[in-house]
């Protein structure tokens, strides 16, 4: 009789230790994927919702949830999403709005985040990296922005814009946008040669290089590729719910 508690108690621990173990191995593989937390929700419950990875359901967002490589967040009307990732930066989602961190690392000694706003609005206070390797890339249906350290606004519909408050922000056309411009230059077609003194104005130039963007300009980019460049209109920002809660969340958060 004794030995088979004896027997019994051992296997309890074998168990115990086993699961204990795997307990482990479920937290370190959980924390090695997850590249942020969900540091801020406004709106109803299920207003905001976040889809992992290889999965159809979308699931109401939580307050301190963690974020993973892969997932996508939607917000519903008058619904806001803050996320906080491992390096410190900052991604707010605006109303209405489809964010997806498709393939997003970070690490101590490297970042490397493509994400992309599939509609909607953002807005990213994004840190300064010291690893070497240095990734931070969002892009639209239209542009990609390449990102070091940034305070920036992305808004994406029918068109897409960016505006830059501090820092610098490279924008580039995406892949699908740069075969479309390749196609319309292609040898054949017939191209328009401007006067010798025919100065470019808003939407006459396309988006097939990249454009830097410095504080204080914003650049707007259409579905045919076409782009203008300006200067931050301050008195229609002041005027902006969405902006002008952004310059205070960021003050907070300093």
């Amino acid at each position: 009789m004794f030995q088979l508690r004896k027997n019994c108690f051992s296997l309890t621990i074998v168990i115990l230790a086993f699961a204990a173990f795997g307990f482990i191995e479920l937290k370190q593989s959980q924390s090695s994927t997850t590249i942020g937390r969900i540091n801020f929700l406004l709106g109803k419950e299920g207003d905001v919702t976040i889809r992992r990875v290889n999965d159809t359901k979308w699931l109401a967002a939580r307050f301190k949830m963690g974020v993973l490589k892969g997932d996508q967040i939607k917000t519903a009307a008058e619904s806001r999403c803050e996320v906080k990732l491992n390096d410190g930066s900052i991604i707010r989602i605006g109303e209405n709005s489809v964010f997806d961190f498709a393939e997003s690392n970070l690490s101590k000694y490297a970042r490397q985040v493509d994400a992309s706003l599939k509609r909607g609005k953002i807005w990213a206070n994004v840190t300064r990296s010291t690893g070497a390797a240095n990734k931070f890339e969002v892009k639209s249906p239209t542009a990609v922005c390449a990102i070091r350290g940034t305070i920036y606004r992305m808004e994406a519909d029918s068109t897409t814009r960016v505006a830059v408050y501090d820092g610098k922000v490279d924008v580039g056309p995406t892949n699908d946008l740069r075969q479309q411009l390749q196609q319309q230059t292609r040898p054949g077609a017939p191209v328009q040669v401007p006067g010798p003194t025919q100065v470019p104005g808003p939407f006459q130039v396309s988006l097939d290089q990249w454009v830097q963007l410095v504080q204080g300009y914003q650049l707007e980019v259409r579905s045919n590729g076409r782009y203008a460049k300006t200067q931050i209109d301050s008195l229609s920002e002041s005027r902006s719910d969405w902006i002008q809660w952004n310059k205070e969340r960021d003050r907070i958060l300093r």
